[in-house]
């Protein structure tokens, strides 16, 4: 495929699976919390570090359900229990659930799930029409290459023809 539209097409096309496998993990991940939500429960917990990684920082708290210690980490830390809790590794609410699986958040599950489906509908919303068209477009372009490569007048007059151009009647003797 070859032509100004080859390059942007492309693009388009990447974008496209981008946003479809962003916005797929978003739903997905917008369900389980929902899920979850429904099975929620609540315990103290206390923030004791944050990371920074590649994924952005996140949040590192312990907290106990019926004598077990559990730690995990989240993103948002929006249920401190005092001022600057997130900050300065004081306590704060943990919301956990063992439905689907076990799960835990420093925030409600309600919220997170309709955080997560908003910011998956939207991915959805821009990868999709940009995947469709640019199939489309990509479809239109190779279908036009194979037909300007079908009638090459070049290809033609290098091929010999089955007929002949004159037709030559030598009388029988």
């Amino acid at each position: 495929m070859d032509g100004p539209f080859a390059r942007p097409l492309a693009f388009c096309l990447l974008g496209g699976i981008v946003g479809l496998f962003i916005g797929t993990y978003q739903c997905v991940k917008g369900h389980i919390y929902f899920v979850a939500a429904q099975h929620e429960a609540t315990a103290a917990g206390r923030v004791v570090g944050m990371y920074h990684g590649k994924g952005g920082s996140a949040y590192h708290y312990v907290f106990s359900v019926n004598g077990v210690e559990m730690d995990d980490q989240s993103e948002v830390c929006a249920t401190p229990l005092a001022r600057r809790a997130c900050d300065n590794n004081g306590p704060v609410l943990v919301y956990y659930s063992f439905q689907p699986f076990s799960n835990s958040l420093l925030e409600d599950f309600f919220v997170a799930s309709s955080r997560a489906y908003r910011t998956g509908k939207f991915a959805l919303a821009m990868g999709l029409p940009f995947l469709i068209f640019s199939s489309m477009g990509i479809a239109v372009q190779v279908r036009q290459d194979k037909r300007e490569g079908d009638s090459d007048p070049e290809v033609e007059r290098d091929t010999p023809s089955a007929v002949p151009d004159d037709l030559h009647v030598v009388p029988h003797e």
